[in-house]
């Protein structure tokens, strides 16, 4: 049996790199809530998806929300990670039913989700406020996808740009 899968896994890896069934991370929908300065109002939600260069510099509490569309691209999904700088805090929103809670695979507080089988595609929402800016002016979001299928995962990033209370 074990000379059989030997003999098979170049098929799939073959299969694999060959029909592109890696998986993908799609930002759908990039929203800032900047809040305006010396009020309690904000200035509205614009979606950045699209044009993420033009997203503004952000400072102490605001925040940014990042919907994910994870898709296996054929295969199902596996596990999907998310880190990010100590100047941001981050929540993830994602559908439970889809989500395993079994072992500790999934651990929301540090990220990590793990996919229940037959999940195959997945919408998620990435909450990041800004806690701290540092003298570098910028933050990173990072997502890590793989996929049950033996193919490379994917990777996506958000570069945030921030600035003090006092750069104007």
């Amino acid at each position: 049996m074990k000379k059989r899968v030997l003999l098979l896994l170049p098929l799939f890896l073959g299969a694999c790199s060959d029909s592109g069934e890696s998986p993908v991370i799609k930002i759908e929908k990039l929203y800032a809530k900047i809040e305006s300065d010396g009020e309690n109002t904000s200035s509205g939600e614009k979606d950045y998806a699209n044009q993420r260069e033009e997203l503004p510099a952000l400072k102490v509490g605001d925040e940014v929300k990042a919907f994910l569309l994870l898709d296996g691209n054929g295969a199902e999904l596996k596990t999907f990670k998310l880190q990010n700088d100590d100047e941001v805090d981050t929540k993830l929103f994602y559908e439970q039913t889809e989500v395993s809670t079994e072992g500790n695979l999934t651990d929301v507080g540090k990220g990590q989700l793990r996919f229940k089988d037959g999940v195959s595609k997945a919408r998620i929402m990435v909450m990041a406020t800004i806690k701290q800016v540092d003298k570098n002016g910028d933050v990173k979001l990072e997502f890590y996808l793989s996929s049950k299928a033996e193919c490379e995962g994917a990777q996506e990033e958000i570069g945030l740009k921030t600035k003090a209370e006092d750069d104007k």
